[in-house]
């Protein structure tokens, strides 16, 4: 975004200390997936999404992390019959398949070339 890196780092100071200055953040998923402790917070709404869900993994991690006091709570915005809904259908495959090659359930010879194809997309 256009907020400098050092501004960034005392907006996340605010927003975690208990004075409690800020009261909500509105970031990106990029901006807001890497490297942020944003334990401050305790409510995320996710209005984007990602064909790669452990993006929004990383951000949903931002919030609950060690120094987390308070019980999170994730909320997704989705719009039924939307490019939304088929991405988070795509996410939800790749999650499985990706499980499945991890864990050893898929053998060799059925992994298709499609399947190769769908995981990289």
């Amino acid at each position: 975004g256009e907020i400098k890196i050092a501004d960034r780092q005392l907006v996340v100071q605010a927003f975690n200390s208990d004075e409690k200055k800020y009261m909500v953040l509105l970031l990106s998923l990029k901006a807001g997936g890497e490297g942020l402790n944003l334990v401050g917070g305790n409510h995320l709404f996710l209005c984007e999404l990602s064909y790669n869900p452990q993006n929004e993994q990383q951000a949903c991690d931002r919030i609950y992390r060690i120094g987390q006091q308070k019980d999170v709570h994730i909320y997704r915005l989705m719009i039924k019959n939307t490019i939304e809904e088929r991405i988070s259908n795509l996410q939800e495959r790749k999650l499985k398949l990706a499980g499945d090659v991890l864990a050893g359930c898929v053998d060799r010879f059925s992994l298709k070339l499609e399947d190769i194809a769908y995981l990289c997309s």
